[in-house]
């Protein structure tokens, strides 16, 4: 190509033309970079990102979520935006606002602030104080406030039960907390004291008594359960040697249609996960319900007892349609004491080579033909039934306006209580399980799906043998193959 003075005002031309398309792209670039952003954490188990916990209750989220500060501090302020961010990533609607605390003290003061940084978290109309900045209490604060209207479990008490409120092993205030936490306020119930049972309860609990009810007791649970309201039935192996191996709450049983069953679950399985006790049962498969919705992870069970039906409330299902043409009022009211129209389906079920075993449980146990019982065997029942018309305008008045309306009694029957007792919390998936039973009986459902497990710990544990052989490594095996390599170097180059 033959340079002259055209062809250089020709390259000239395309290289100013080349810079401006070259700018005007990077300015394109980064125009765009404020619509649409990337970003992704490559850290160990995320830690820079929210975890599926607040994930998927942000994605439950219909109506925009306001944060505001009280604080002038800039480190205070930084460290609140941050963790902030993360959740406006997920839902854009959620705010954040900062207040000097020191421009209007009388403002302060009646909003209860007391800690530099305290947050108000609103959401449709209610709001809730936040002290502590973690993504946990900004999470659990958040699915507080979900709930339309406070939750209230009651735990029946006077009978030797687990108490949500003890410390001791066999109590439930570890439990307890966690469920004040997801929002549900709990309370305890003397039946003997007050003869009477509130009407504004989501959830009546029977934690393993040790002790027989009162005949007036029973009726009042019995009239519970026939006006629609749900329960928890958390039971024990059947101490046949008393004069009543169900506590007098045999009467409840055969309403609901159901029996505890003789023995204590065995299962060898558990020998697998390094748990030397035969009466201690392991659930890993789940039979498909609400509660075991994409829940997957092993449970423990102490001392279990096995559930079945009731052999008559299996023939009045069988007989139902037959039952309901010949039925005359009078029969209908005789029926109405004896057994519900439950439908039950069984939500925890023991591996098959599992079996009930009716003998005294030593440190090695073998079945017997004769007298046990061969697996799987269903320790958790769930049981529902629509609620009449009548009933649900009843429910419906004694509820506040504004309370979900609920059209199906739910109750929960499980053959053991040491699942969710301190002890035995902290096993596997026992927490989980617990919370979703109490979500599934409370009728939010939605809650279900969020699972309970934060992010693993990144900590590593050691044993000595395993320091002392990574210190011998460093320590000896290094520095003796550098000196060895040093050496082979020196001595060929000596030679050559």
């Amino acid at each position: 190509m033959d340079i002259n003075r055209q062809s250089t005002r020709f390259l000239k031309l395309q290289r100013w033309l080349f810079n401006l398309l070259f700018i005007t792209m990077l300015g394109l670039l980064a125009y765009l970079s404020t619509w649409y952003v990337y970003q992704t954490d490559w850290t160990v188990n995320g830690q820079n990102s929210l975890n599926e916990v607040s994930i998927q209750l942000l994605q439950s989220l219909d109506a925009p979520v306001e944060l505001v500060s009280y604080t002038s501090k800039p480190r205070i302020r930084k460290s609140v935006q941050e963790l902030v961010a993360r959740y406006q990533r997920v839902k854009p609607d959620l705010s954040l606002n900062f207040i000097d605390p020191d421009a209007d003290p009388e403002t302060i003061r009646a909003l209860n602030i007391s800690v530099d940084g305290e947050i108000i978290v609103h959401y449709q109309g209610r709001k809730e104080n936040l002290t502590q900045l973690s993504e946990q209490n900004l999470t659990n604060t958040l699915q507080r406030l979900v709930r339309a209207n406070t939750r209230k479990i009651v735990f029946i008490e006077g009978h030797g039960e687990r108490s949500p409120v003890r410390q001791a092993n066999f109590d439930l205030s570890t439990f307890s907390n966690h469920l004040k936490k997801q929002g549900f306020k709990i309370a305890t119930l003397n039946l003997a004291r007050s003869m009477s049972i509130p009407d504004n309860i989501s959830v009546l609990v029977i934690a393993g008594p040790q002790a027989a009810f009162l005949p007036g007791e029973v009726r009042l649970l019995i009239d519970y359960v026939k006006n629609g309201g749900n329960l928890l039935w958390l039971g024990e192996p059947l101490n046949t040697e008393k004069n009543q191996p169900m506590h007098g709450l045999l009467p409840l049983s055969e309403l609901l249609g159901i029996e505890f069953l003789d023995g204590v679950v065995v299962d060898p399985t558990t020998e697998q996960y390094g748990i030397s006790r035969p009466d201690y049962a392991i659930i890993t498969d789940y039979p498909e319900h609400p509660i075991n919705h994409d829940f997957s992870t092993v449970t423990l069970f102490p001392q279990a007892a096995g559930i079945e039906r009731l052999p008559a409330f299996i023939d009045d299902v069988r007989n139902v349609e037959e039952a309901e043409a010949d039925a005359t009022p009078d029969k209908e009211e005789n029926d109405s004491d004896s057994t519900l129209n439950f439908d039950m389906q069984p939500f925890l079920v023991t591996v098959e080579r599992s079996w009930i075993e009716t003998s005294p449980i030593r440190d090695q146990v073998q079945f017997s033909d004769l007298l046990d019982t061969i697996g799987p065997v269903t320790i958790g029942m769930v049981l529902t039934r629509p609620l009449a018309e009548e009933s649900h305008h009843k429910q419906q008045e004694q509820q506040a306006s504004n309370e979900v309306s609920r059209r199906e009694q739910r109750i929960v029957v499980v053959g053991d209580g040491d699942f969710l007792s301190n002890t035995f919390l902290g096993n596997a998936g026992n927490l989980g399980l617990g919370l979703n039973i109490f979500n599934w009986l409370s009728h939010d459902d939605h809650f279900i799906a969020i699972p309970t497990q934060l992010k693993n710990d990144i900590i590593l544990e050691l044993s000595t043998s395993q320091l002392s052989l990574l210190g011998s490594f460093f320590l000896l095996f290094i520095p003796a193959l550098l000196f060895i390599s040093g050496t082979l170097i020196w001595f060929r180059r000596r030679r050559g």
